[in-house]
């Protein structure tokens, strides 16, 4: 009898292990083996316990390829440990010219792609969600004309990297921080039609 009672306890301590090992608790959601953004058919569309919060170096890492063709994925993670480590970020990109990172925080990057061509990064938690997205990344192309005029290019993105071609209820402190690249864009038309009189 006592053996019986004996091995039955050891079946309930089993079993009670493996239901533990099975149950997904708030923490183990949050981890990643590689510690990148989770997608969002994992942590970003689970209940308020097991949201992530991305920064954007996480959503820079999973940023598809065909966005910045000069870029491969190494040398994003590249720029983002030269910049983690304070060195000077720069790469070898694929047209065989360099490219070099100037700036990363946790919401806005920049990135001189070459001597024409800058791409600014804006990652924007929205007052008003747009359908289910309450965060959006800014992307910006400035096309380089001279050392002071710039033609800039929006492009607004899910974190998932799908378009958002729904206009965007930016607040005041992110229209702020848009107003320059659209400065950029009025003193560019305005010096255009100048030369043009």
């Amino acid at each position: 009898m006592k053996t019986r009672l004996f091995a039955l306890g050891l079946w309930l301590m089993a079993f009670t292990s493996q239901a533990s090992a099975h149950q997904q608790t708030p923490d183990s959601c949050l981890q990643s083996s590689d510690s990148s953004l989770q997608t969002p058919d994992s942590c970003l569309l689970t209940p308020d316990s097991c949201l992530l919060t991305p920064s954007l170096s996480d959503v820079f890492k999973q940023m598809p390829d065909s966005l910045m063709p000069y870029l491969s994925a190494n040398n994003r993670l590249d720029f983002i440990d030269f910049m983690d480590s304070n060195m000077k970020a720069e790469v070898s990109n694929q047209t065989g010219g360099t490219s070099e990172m100037t700036a990363l925080t946790d919401d806005s990057l920049s990135i001189r792609m070459s001597d024409a061509l800058r791409v600014d990064m804006l990652l924007f938690d929205l007052d008003e969600p747009v359908d289910t997205i309450r965060q959006v990344i800014v992307f910006v192309e400035t096309f380089l004309s001279d050392s002071i005029y710039g033609e800039s290019v929006c492009k607004t993105f899910s974190l998932d990297w799908q378009p958002v071609t729904r206009d965007i209820p930016f607040n005041e402190a992110q229209r702020k921080r848009l107003e320059p690249l659209n400065l950029q864009n009025i003193l560019k038309w305005s010096e255009d039609k100048l030369n043009n009189r």
